[in-house]
């Protein structure tokens, strides 16, 4: 009796240099590892990555990187292995066509603003582009093009890894990619949610987005002024 293959599927972390893509990469590459699941982690901004070795910075070089990433991710989602890629990306169109290729691809924007990343700056990537001593670095004087249909926003700012990757599971479990038991072993024993929505207040602190204020009630209408007399005027503010 032949063995049912576990589907498998691509996690693609992208964000600029310094988000914290590699370091959510590698949380997940270990987690689906102890739960059983072949997994493969690909770097794509890391020097000794084969794949990317020898690519520059110009957009062809870029895009280049992403379609070598995607190939060889499509190839191991084939035989059922679990690929998560950290790769900057900073072009929109060609992680598209990936989610095209794959099919079963989950998209995670991996985001922090300036700030942070001028702090995590130890190489001085961004001082050096911002000084005008560094070309091609995206974000500065190349652009980065956010997703536009991300499955997961990652504000690393704001959110420490285990919570990120809870809310990663969940939605994995929502795409019906993994299991409720395996939610369990790649979670420590704890139980998904049932349904697919998650709460307003995580989802704004997820994006760094302020809640919604509360809505003021409208002030009551003034009342008519009686007859005979005329009707104050409002003062100048």
């Amino acid at each position: 009796m032949e063995m049912q293959q576990t589907p498998g599927f691509v996690i693609w972390l992208t964000g600029m240099a310094g988000a914290g893509k590699t370091t959510l990469a590698n949380h997940l590459g270990k987690r689906f590892t102890a739960a059983g699941r072949p997994a493969e982690v690909m770097d794509g901004d890391a020097p000794n990555e084969l794949l990317t070795r020898g690519l520059g910075n110009s957009k062809e070089d870029r895009d280049t990187s992403v379609r070598r990433l995607g190939a060889v991710s499509k190839m191991l989602v084939r035989h059922g292995a679990v690929v998560v890629v950290a790769s900057l990306s900073p072009f929109r169109d060609p992680r598209d066509a990936v989610r095209r290729e794959v099919r079963r691809f989950v998209e995670v924007f991996v985001d922090a603003p300036m700030e942070t990343l001028l702090a995590r700056d130890s190489e001085g990537l961004y001082r050096k582009a911002l000084a005008h001593e560094l070309t091609n670095v995206a974000g500065i004087d190349d652009p980065y093009e956010p997703p536009g249909h991300a499955e997961l926003v990652v504000r690393t700012d704001l959110e420490k890894p285990d919570a990120a990757l809870a809310r990663l599971f969940q939605k994995l479990v929502d795409m019906k990619y993994v299991t409720p038991a395996e939610f369990a072993l790649l979670t420590g024993g704890q139980k998904p949610r049932k349904g697919a929505a998650k709460p307003a207040k995580a989802a704004a602190a997820a994006k760094g987005a302020k809640p919604a204020a509360a809505k003021k009630k409208a002030p009551a209408p003034a009342p008519a002024p009686a007859k005979g007399k005329p009707a104050a005027k409002a003062k100048r503010s």
